[in-house]
């Protein structure tokens, strides 16, 4: 701003409103220091100019995993959603480590982002300066149930998991294998739920299988289920991502999908519409619960003091080649 000043003989303080298109200042003289910034290459110091208001128009998001697709299709719209609001986004991810996953809310806190959108694996560990954060009506949104206060985007609920059986059901399938695969058993317990309803519902015999979040996991959870005598129709994983890890074991066993066994997942992700045969799905969404976290996040910004908002996002059934009805044995 000095050289600007220099330059087009005038003071700082009037490039600076010039700049701003002040009203205060010239038009000539505006354009005039205008065209020397140009000239100059000048460029305002953006982050300079936040902190001095209190804001640096940036939103710090948390993932738990960056193998799982389901959450780069959150991330996704989430950044779509800041950059046409102007703001940016910085991305960490904990890879399901409760104790990164603490280090990392603690740094999110420190770093003085406008607000944050937390998926979080370890939500009771949550420090105490995030609680009195919320408390205070800062600009958090957390993805599924977590706090009270803090506004939240739920996507799963049990009748997202009832409408994925009750379809494998019309089909014909009577014994419907579980791929339970989570980093903790407390996670994904809408769609536990909804099975154990559905199989009490319909009297049928309970196949679940629970795992780690890995696709190897899933892959030796299948190879158990396979054991079963008689064994599953059909097989259900908690998510795409570990669909994948079913289609591994199902191969190695020499069984056809969907001809021996039906295979469905939740989340339709890319991974869903690449595998052979392509994976019937639960579409939870993912862009849009991004888009509506940032949007509650501005919203937050906007008015600290207004009620907590919780926002539910419609799921549906996206049928591919993967199921079909169970051959008559």
């Amino acid at each position: 701003m000095h050289d600007v000043a220099q330059k087009a003989n005038v003071s700082i303080n009037t490039v600076s409103l010039a700049l701003q298109d002040s009203d205060l200042v010239q038009p000539r003289t505006k354009a005039r220091v205008l065209s020397v910034a140009k000239e100059l290459g000048y460029r305002p110091n953006v982050m300079a100019q936040n902190l001095r208001r209190g804001v640096v128009h940036t939103i710090g998001i948390m993932i738990p995993d960056v193998q799982n697709a389901h959450f780069w299709d959150i991330v996704d719209g989430a950044h779509d959603e800041a950059y046409q609001n102007n703001y940016g986004m910085v991305l960490t991810h904990t890879s399901l480590n409760q104790e990164r996953e603490s280090e990392f809310l603690r740094g999110l806190i420190e770093r003085r982002y406008d607000g944050v959108i937390l998926a979080q694996t370890y939500s009771e560990q949550s420090p105490i300066e995030l609680r009195t954060l919320i408390q205070r009506g800062g600009a958090v949104v957390t993805l599924g149930r977590t706090w009270e206060g803090a506004d939240r985007v739920e996507y799963f609920r049990e009748d997202t998991a009832q409408v994925l059986l009750e379809y494998l059901y019309e089909l014909g399938h009577r014994r419907i294998g579980f791929v339970m695969g989570v980093a903790r058993k407390e996670l994904a317990q809408e769609r536990l739920v909804a099975y154990q309803h559905f199989i009490e519902k319909h009297d049928l015999i309970s196949m679940l299988e629970y795992c780690g979040p890995s696709v190897d996991e899933s892959a030796e959870a299948t190879t158990r289920l396979l054991q079963y005598q008689p064994r599953p129709t059909a097989i259900i994983s908690v998510n795409d991502q570990l669909a994948t890890g079913i289609y591994r074991s199902l191969g190695l066993h020499g069984l056809r999908i969907p001809e021996d066994v039906s295979v469905a997942g939740f989340d339709n992700t890319s991974v869903a519409k690449s595998l052979y045969p392509s994976l019937t799905s639960v579409d939870v969404g993912g862009p849009d619960i991004g888009r509506i976290s940032v949007q509650l996040l501005l919203q937050r910004l906007a008015d600290p003091k207004r009620p907590q908002q919780i926002v539910q996002v419609p799921a549906r059934l996206v049928p591919r080649e993967s199921t079909a009805a169970p051959r008559v044995e």
